[in-house]
């Protein structure tokens, strides 16, 4: 270092901060070099203090000048006060051969000398990028641009995109700070670069912001992309809207289902767990021999039950169920499940079932003279029966008891299967049928499940859920690849290529948009924004759960050979909008709501599977600790709120603790980006967003001064209210 770059000395040392006294001929604190004139301790500027043959990297934070006075030893004489200005840094990495890393590992001693940094210092902190590097995609670097340094204008700050997304990231801020703008701008930034040929970014976007970033309106009210070549698709939650969101009610899961209707444990949570997987194994090829089992087994252990009696009436109440049994087995309904049967369970065929049951009949008719009179007293269930009926009982128990081998976990699992059933099916059969499964219980469970049941109707009625329930009068079809069709609309994917969706003959269209848009062709978009603005509060959790729970499981079955890519080689990015409206942290007297419990899970799984997040919200101290504790990289914002600002701090890392004193006067579109994403903490001037989200400011004053615009109120009430507004104009002009 040359002797015109050094400006004082180190006084302090801690374990995260410097204390630097400034040479006393600094007093303009300017230095002028062969570079040009620098300022000197100017905050979020950095100091170089050599170690060896390393250099720690120290960014400026506090400037201080203080007064001392000297008395001589004689006491007589006092002279005039001395001037000391002292600078506290934070040391955040050193350079070693041209190279900066983030991280201390060693440090200063006291008295060491204190530089100013070079130029070439400045393109090593900022990985400034030679003319002729190529970027690799296997190790990008700090290859995204996001924004310029407040500090040193002439440097850009780049962003490593493999650090930024694939260990989460928090992008924070008090509303109107820039946190869409940030978004946007970073999205815009990578998909516009050449050699960027497909993403996956889903957006949940809470407040309809997000279309007007990457779509322009065109005269004829039409949309097209922003940004040339690059598609992005936009879906609505606007019922009116025919490509609004819809996503059908069986790809939830058990607990989906239980969190929606408030299923309390106890009662009402068995039943509709019951129902649910009745209704789901109703509609699948294995529901017949399922079925068969399952009233086997259930008759079998009534039977058991009512020999350890020796009550006539239990010993006619056995005559009458074998009589039912095989009555069953004989009917129609496992005649048609047979063959499949008799597969699966090669020991006990319907054949030895039907006899068995018949064996058992007469076990308990052993005694009786004559039926309906005092000669029937002597048809009781004595130790020597009840050990002849066990005898033939528990042997089809013990075969039933397990399923047959590729479908462990079927009977139990299928309430999780996002498998197609009828809601209508499932609403007036197996609900009813899980409730009575116990006659002499089915008053009380019916009395216990009053409360679910009338959230279930009124869920399935309302029509603000027909998204996800469809018409309350009618069942949305099975289609062909349903769920698969989904995943391909919410990723931006294109087309399935065999083109085998069911056609419109079978399924209109309007009825699923997802479905019309991949069977008209769709094609790669790179962005897609789900604007959740619109939705009903009341299950915005529950939809921006399933949203990121399907996408998660999804991502995690890439492992298995059948998908044809590895683990993680298919990477998404969900951005969570207004994030604490849906995981925030709970407090000791609630129960965690079910998107808390899934973003928990993807921020602590997500990354394996390669599925990363981009946490934006205005209030850090409301979100869960969990998912804001699993991002490693930040762009703060301003922020005001006390409690936000202690929150926050808990979160980060304690070596920029004094990084975020400046926080609350941070300007509109400046921001501390910190954490892996970054060669060097620093404060940046975020980039222009260019086209910028629907976020801005109402201009009141503009208003107050200018011609009124004045609202068609008629019309919006009307579209509100659900009725037809071309017919509300049309009435309207005819007065």
């Amino acid at each position: 270092m040359t002797i015109e770059h050094e400006i004082g000395r180190v006084v302090a040392v801690d374990t995260a901060q410097v204390t630097v006294e400034l040479n006393r001929d600094l007093k303009a604190l300017t230095r002028s070099t062969y570079e040009g004139t620098i300022e000197v301790g100017r905050i979020n500027s950095y100091i170089i203090i050599p170690v060896g043959t390393r250099r720690i990297v120290a960014m400026v934070t506090r400037v201080v000048m203080t007064d001392d006075s000297e008395i001589q030893s004689d006491k007589t004489m006092v002279l005039l006060p001395s001037t000391r200005r002292l600078m506290k840094a934070t040391m955040i990495g050193s350079i070693d051969e041209y190279r900066f890393r983030q991280g201390i590992n060693l440090f200063p001693v006291l008295d060491s000398k204190v530089y100013l940094t070079t130029k070439e210092d400045l393109d090593a902190i900022f990985g400034r990028r030679r003319k002729g590097d190529d970027i690799a995609p296997n190790n990008p670097g700090y290859c995204i641009q996001i924004g310029t340094s407040a500090v040193f204008p002439d440097y850009n700050i780049f962003i490593d995109p493999d650090a930024f997304f694939g260990k989460h990231a928090a992008i924070i801020g008090s509303t109107g700070s820039g946190k869409s703008c940030s978004i946007a701008t970073i999205l815009q930034s990578i998909i516009s670069r050449k050699e960027v040929k497909r993403t996956r970014f889903v957006i949940l976007d809470t407040n309809g912001e997000y279309q007007a970033a990457f779509q322009k309106k065109n005269e004829d009210d039409t949309y097209s992309n922003a940004i040339p070549e690059r598609r992005s698709l936009y879906i609505p939650t606007d019922p009116s809207k025919k490509e609004r969101l819809t996503i059908p009610y069986w790809f939830m899961d058990s607990e989906d289902f239980v969190r929606l209707y408030r299923a309390s444990p106890g009662v009402q949570r068995p039943v509709l767990l019951k129902a649910l997987s009745s209704a789901r194994l109703s509609a699948t090829e294995c529901r017949g021999w399922l079925d068969v089992r399952e009233a086997v087994i259930k008759e079998s252990n009534r039977i058991l039950a009512l020999c350890a009696t020796s009550d006539k009436a239990d010993a006619r109440t056995i005559r009458q169920l074998c009589d039912g049994m095989v009555a069953y087995l004989a009917s129609d309904a496992v005649v048609a499940s047979l063959p499949v049967f008799d597969e699966k369970y090669t020991e006990i065929p319907i054949a030895k079932l039907q006899t068995d049951f018949q064996q058992v009949r007469e076990i308990a008719r052993e005694g009786i003279k004559k039926e309906g009179q005092e000669f029937e007293s002597y048809a009781v269930i004595d130790a020597n029966k009840r050990q002849r009926v066990e005898n033939i009982i528990r042997p089809i128990l013990g075969v039933l008891g397990k399923l047959p081998e590729g479908t462990a976990g079927l009977g139990l699992s299928t309430a999780d299967c996002p498998s197609y059933f009828s809601k209508q099916a499932f609403r007036y059969e197996h609900l009813e049928n899980a409730m009575s499964r116990d006659e002499s219980n089915s008053a009380r469970a019916r009395d216990n499940c009053s409360t679910m049941l009338m959230r279930i109707y009124r869920l399935l009625e309302d029509a603000r859920f027909e998204f996800l329930f469809g018409p309350n009068t009618s069942d949305w079809p099975a289609v062909q690849y349903a769920l698969a069709t989904f995943l391909r609309d919410i990723l931006g994917l294109e087309t399935y290529a065999d083109g085998s969706l069911t056609n419109s003959e079978s399924l209109m269209e309007g009825i699923l948009p997802f479905y019309d848009r991949q069977r008209a062709g769709a094609q790669t978009s790179n962005v897609v924004i789900v604007d959740l603005s619109l939705l009903a509060s009341e299950v915005l959790e529950n939809v921006t759960a399933l949203i990121g729970r399907l996408i998660h499981e999804f991502l995690q079955r890439l492992s298995e050979p059948v998908s044809g890519v590895g683990r993680g080689e298919f990477p998404v990015v969900l951005v969570l909008e207004e994030a604490q409206n849906y995981i925030r942290e709970s407090r000791k007297s609630e129960e965690d709501s079910i998107s808390k419990q899934v973003f928990e899970r993807i921020a602590r799984e997500g990354r394996k599977f390669g599925l990363s997040l981009v946490v934006a919200s205005q209030r850090p101290s409301e979100l869960s600790k969990t998912v804001l504790s699993q991002c490693n990289s930040f762009v703060v914002h301003r922020l005001q709120n006390p409690e936000d600002l202690r929150y926050f701090r808990e979160i980060v890392p304690g070596i920029y603790g004094q990084l975020l004193d400046q926080l609350p006067a941070l300007a509109p579109r400046s921001a501390l980006v910190l954490g892996e994403c970054v060669q060097a903490p620093a404060l940046v001037e975020m980039r222009e967003v260019d086209p910028a989200p629907r976020s801005k400011n109402p201009q009141f004053y503009k208003s107050w001064t200018s011609e009124a615009l004045m609202p068609d109120v008629e019309a919006v009430c009307a579209k509100w209210e659900g009725a037809d507004v071309c017919e509300v104009k049309d009435k309207s002009k005819s007065k």
